[in-house]
């Protein structure tokens, strides 16, 4: 047999001693049997002084080798019966057989395991892989049979990857994809190279949702990693049953916005532009198609580049059919039902300074009559220097000063100069009240923010007529929240009589959602629908200096 690890054979030989001594005084006596710890714990001190530190950590799981486990032998063991000896040394053999048995299967998956990169390496070199260890087991369980045998399945997902790769979002991605355009189709280096970039995909496809933030915004961050256990697994079940077709589509979005653009691409090459629809003199219909936001630049072109990586943005949307939909950038907000669309609005959304982040959730409530509590920042930085210079705006403007506990601080009690330069450092929370020029306005639709976003009506309506509408804090301003309030609160069971009786009231109410209204937030500068590209200004800048990518796109259009 092969000579095991010195770290491994200290272990196993410290436990084959404890397994040894315990069976051996199974058929002492009483007396003899008290001997046991000393010579269970001889076995441990000789691995101990053996400097491997290991076999100690091990030992310790047995209860023996450790200072409190000596102390415990020595005034518990004593006073057991000789059963309970027996019992205990019975325990403490069949961990140490488990243990033997675990480190013996631990040897050998490893072994297998080398022996797998090293048959991978004859095909293709280490470094070439995005997931060597992952691509070896995968192979190794696998009898290291071909996985990508189903043409139908192949083009399929190169199609995907080959949108992503163009994308720049990973250009070791990008790199990966080229080197399978240029193996040959029929080898098993080809094969090899499609499982390790499929993996690649199935990593980002399963967690570019909560990432998006970072991935398609601030590109150079995606980092390739494998894909969770129970993903691969899955997806070897359905290669092994002849549904790897329908597993790969299933990762596709629902979205059929998502697959014209991507489908476009194919139209193109990296170097290529497209032209770009005119803005239509009727454009409700293809507004409210899938009730997505259609604002068209007037004329131009837009690139590759520009419609891969937005493509990539838009799989954050499963489908349009159900929910809130708030492109950032169109500064446009669509409700639809069912697939209908039952409102559009236009919206005010963050500054660039404060951007509205790109997010996903749930509307929970409408708040009739809201009150505004603060947010930090606009604390310190806007309404603080403003009451500093002039107390007596916190009243007239219908805020209020609280401390932790609630209680009201009279304005004029406040030694607002020690804070100047040093708002961040103001104790108190300011909250104004509801009212008709309450900065929330008559409704605030809640939904779970980690930002402390939400949508909002806003007594400022003339903001409503400017073209470029990125003049918020970041929540998102809704030019018609009384017809988006009353759509909700009908699902809600309220009739007009009762939200008119409750706003007169000037009482805060909040009133659970029952329905089901997701809310996508989105940032999407270029798609394709209905056949034509359409494009929208990038305010906050996430579409510059967009990655030229180095793929043969020719060499793509051919294998899919």
């Amino acid at each position: 047999m092969r000579k095991l690890p010195d770290r491994l054979f200290c272990k196993r030989s410290v436990l084959l001693n404890i397994l040894q001594m315990s069976k051996l005084f199974f058929g002492l006596n009483m007396k003899a049997f008290k001997f046991l710890p000393i010579t269970i714990l001889s076995s441990a001190v000789f691995a101990e002084t053996s400097a491997v530190a290991s076999a100690t950590t091990q030992v310790a799981e047995i209860n023996v080798a450790t200072p409190n486990a000596l102390n415990t032998v020595d005034t518990v063991l004593p006073q057991l019966s000789f059963e309970a000896q027996q019992a205990r040394a019975a325990a403490m053999a069949r961990q140490a057989e488990s243990f033997i048995q675990r480190a013996e299967e631990e040897r050998i998956a490893a072994e297998k395991l080398a022996q797998a990169k090293n048959r991978l390496n004859q095909e293709i070199a280490p470094n070439q892989l995005l997931l060597a260890s992952t691509i070896a087991k995968v192979y190794l369980d696998n009898e290291f049979s071909s996985i990508w045998s189903d043409k139908r399945a192949t083009q399929l997902f190169l199609k995907e990857y080959a949108a992503f790769a163009a994308s720049g979002v990973s250009a070791k991605s990008t790199k990966a994809l080229q080197q399978i355009l240029n193996t040959p189709e029929d080898s098993f280096a080809r094969d090899i190279l499609l499982t390790d970039s499929f993996l690649d995909y199935l990593y980002y496809n399963k967690n570019v949702g909560r990432n998006a933030d970072k991935w398609l915004y601030r590109l150079g961050s995606y980092v390739t990693k494998a894909p969770a256990e129970s993903h691969v697994s899955a997806w070897l079940r359905a290669v092994r049953n002849g549904s790897a077709v329908q597993y790969i589509s299933a990762l596709i979005p629902n979205n059929h916005i998502y697959r014209e653009t991507v489908d476009r691409l194919f139209t193109m090459s990296p170097n290529s532009t497209a032209s770009v629809a005119k803005k239509a003199a009727n454009s409700k219909n293809t507004k409210g198609q899938k009730g997505k936001a259609q604002e068209s630049a007037a004329g131009g072109s837009t690139t590759f580049a520009k419609l891969a990586l937005n493509a990539q943005r838009l799989r954050l949307i499963p489908s349009f059919t159900n929910g809130i939909f708030v492109n950032i950038p169109s500064y446009q907000l669509y409700y639809m039902r069912d697939g209908k669309q039952v409102l559009q609005s236009k919206v005010i959304v963050g500054r660039d300074d404060r951007r509205t982040p790109v997010m996903y959730s749930k509307l929970s409530n409408v708040v009739v009559n809201p009150p505004w509590n603060v947010p930090p920042t606009i604390k310190a930085k806007d309404l603080i220097p403003k009451f500093s210079r002039n107390p007596g705006m916190v009243e007239r403007s219908g805020y209020e000063i609280l401390d932790g506990r609630g209680n009201k601080i009279s304005p004029s009690n406040i030694n607002w100069a020690q804070y100047k330069g040093k708002e961040n450092t103001f104790p108190y929370h300011i909250r104004q009240k509801p009212g008709d020029n309450a900065a929330l306005g008559l409704y605030k639709f809640n939904m779970p923010s980690s930002d402390a976003i939400y949508l909002h009506d806003t007594p400022n309506r003339g903001l409503f007529g400017k073209n470029d509408r990125a003049l918020s804090s970041g929540c998102v301003r809704v030019a018609k929240s009384d017809e988006l309030a009353t759509l909700l609160l009908k699902e809600a069971g309220w009739n007009d009589s009762k939200k008119q009786g409750v706003l007169a009231s000037r009482k805060t109410t909040s009133v659970p959602i029952r329905s089901d209204n997701p809310v996508y937030l989105y940032y999407v500068t270029a798609w394709v629908e209905n056949g034509k590209v359409h494009t929208l200004p990038d305010i906050y800048k996430y579409d510059v200096n967009l990655p030229r990518v180095s793929i043969d796109w020719m060499k793509v259009k051919n294998v899919i």
